[in-house]
């Protein structure tokens, strides 16, 4: 074949490919146009979480030197002469229990020592909540002890359980101060600025150990609606510790919070002069006995079964049982709901009273 047929061969089947080409692209169904300097890659991410969320109301409101860091528990008195306690409204969450002569003594906890106002009185220590703050890993500020021979109850467990505090019977007009228009022993007081001197003074550590110490999870969006195994409604909830401490708590549905009552007087700061309010209360049952011992005197101090046992929470207006549960002293206290997982608890400051199950006949919620 002469180089002239080679040529037009060549030249023919160029063409048959180009149209060819050119077919398939007109119609559509094997290719597609791509113009690579338009083209743009649709990335989906989430925003990141924030990191000063409040681990006990789940408000984005920590300093920044709060983050990550231990949370401080402070003892403070709540007999007749204490009341109304200066800063009672600001606490993230109050714990209150019985002790000895059927009274009530309070901790309060707050995530953030540069948020803690003049708060008091403050009182001794008990056991008991010494054991609540070692499963925290919580700084505990209070005045004194429980039990006689310098308090070997409240001290003893603090070594015990290896728990950092502050006594201001040690430090008394340092890092505590008494208020002048009250009387001793209902006029101590300190405050966030007093605390935070105290704990860089004593060298104290103040990262947290790990971050599963508090008690409950709040709710990250929305909100949690009530219940499962439900006991309905919970417009006013009525909770007795002894004859001289009987509380009532009341729904505001407009702003879905529950005003305290203590012996039908409303609960007011000392300072501001404001109602006290929770958005979450958690009743917890359990028994309450004396102490074993052969001083007659230390006989009067309560010892309470912490372990586990019923409760309710009551949040949004309605109420629901729970379970509680603490697997050793220095473990948590921790909630569970019917469905056995962890209490997810609306945000917002929370009430806590653990009640005796004596009490429990005389516990009500109206509907």
């Amino acid at each position: 074949m002469n180089k002239t047929v080679i040529k037009v061969i060549s030249i023919i089947m160029v063409l048959s490919l180009t149209m060819l080409t050119f077919a398939a692209c007109g119609s559509g169904e094997d290719f597609e146009k791509v113009d690579s300097s338009t083209t743009t890659t649709e990335t989906t991410t989430e925003a990141p979480k924030a990191t000063n969320i409040n681990p006990f109301t789940g408000a984005a409101d920590l300093s920044e030197e709060a983050i990550g860091a231990r949370p401080v528990a402070i003892m403070v008195e709540n007999s007749p002469e204490a009341r109304p306690q200066w800063g009672m409204s600001t606490p993230d969450v109050i714990v209150e229990g019985v002790v000895e002569g059927d009274i009530t003594r309070m901790m309060w906890l707050y995530a953030d020592v540069t948020k803690i106002p003049k708060i008091g009185p403050v009182r001794s220590a008990r056991h008991d909540y010494v054991e609540i703050v070692a499963g925290l890993n919580a700084i505990y500020a209070h005045w004194g002890g429980s039990g006689e021979k310098n308090g070997t109850y409240a001290y003893a467990a603090f070594k015990k359980y290896d728990v950092d505090h502050i006594d201001a019977q040690a430090y008394d007009g340092k890092y505590f101060k008494r208020e002048s228009s009250r009387s001793a022993p209902h006029n101590g007081y300190t405050n966030g600025e007093l605390l935070a001197k105290a704990i860089k003074d004593l060298k104290i550590e103040t990262k947290a150990k790990n971050d599963n110490w508090t008690m409950f999870k709040v709710v990250e969006d929305g909100v949690r609606l009530p219940f499962g195994g439900a006991s309905g409604n919970a417009i006013e909830v009525n909770v007795t510790f002894s004859s001289n401490y009987k509380y009532s708590f009341k729904y505001d549905m407009s702003k879905n919070t529950y005003a305290s009552h203590l012996n039908n007087k409303a609960v007011t700061d000392g300072t501001t002069k404001e109602a006290v309010t929770f958005s979450n209360l958690i009743i917890m049952f359990t028994k309450v006995g004396g102490v074993q011992t052969t001083n007659a005197k230390d006989k009067k101090l309560r010892e309470w079964d912490l372990t586990s046992g019923e409760a309710i929470y009551v949040s949004q207006g309605a109420g629901e049982k729970i379970t509680w549960k603490k697997d050793g002293a220095t473990s948590p206290l921790k909630f569970y709901g019917t469905d056995g997982k962890e209490l997810i608890i609306n945000k917002g400051k929370t009430w806590i009273g653990v009640v005796p199950t004596d009490q429990k006949s005389n516990f009500s919620i109206k509907e």
